[in-house]
């Protein structure tokens, strides 16, 4: 199983909020630990729908944090052998009813989520391309470090 650390979490969170931000570490680190789990530190389903839930209810940085997210339970997905089956077009109403508590990330994940191979290459390349299938825009020198 290959986790996030907490700079990755704000490594993505500086690609796709475009310029680094100020954030509450302690937030940000309970949302991250929420992705381990003792006794089911092998459902990759249920530990990226908790981190994914915990990023958007704890807000830690000043900006993106829904994206943050989003994008976050995605890697940590593609890095452990899934994909989300999800349309660019849906992700800002997924995201509204999100927030909103109208759906629950661990219900789109269990609902959405398929096996694939796990992703190769840097955390960096595993960004770019799930921001680039969502469709989320990752500030330009950011996207070519990979």
């Amino acid at each position: 199983m290959r986790y996030l650390t907490v700079h990755d979490v704000i490594w993505i969170n500086t690609a796709v909020s475009g310029s680094p931000q100020r954030y509450d570490f302690d937030r940000l680190e309970n949302a991250v630990y929420h992705q381990y789990s003792y006794g089911q530190s092998r459902d990759v389903l249920a530990q990226a729908g908790r981190m994914f839930e915990r990023l958007l209810k704890d807000q830690p940085f000043e900006e993106g944090n829904d994206l943050t997210a989003l994008v976050a339970a995605v890697v940590l997905l593609r890095l452990n052998g899934y994909t989300l089956s999800l349309n660019a077009d849906e992700v800002p109403s997924i995201l509204s009813q999100l927030v909103q508590g109208q759906l629950q990330a661990s219900e789109l994940l269990q609902q959405r989520a398929q096996s694939a191979e796990p992703a190769a290459g840097t955390l960096r390349s595993v960004v770019a391309a799930v921001c680039s299938a969502l469709h989320v825009p990752m500030k330009a020198a950011l996207a070519e470090v990979h």
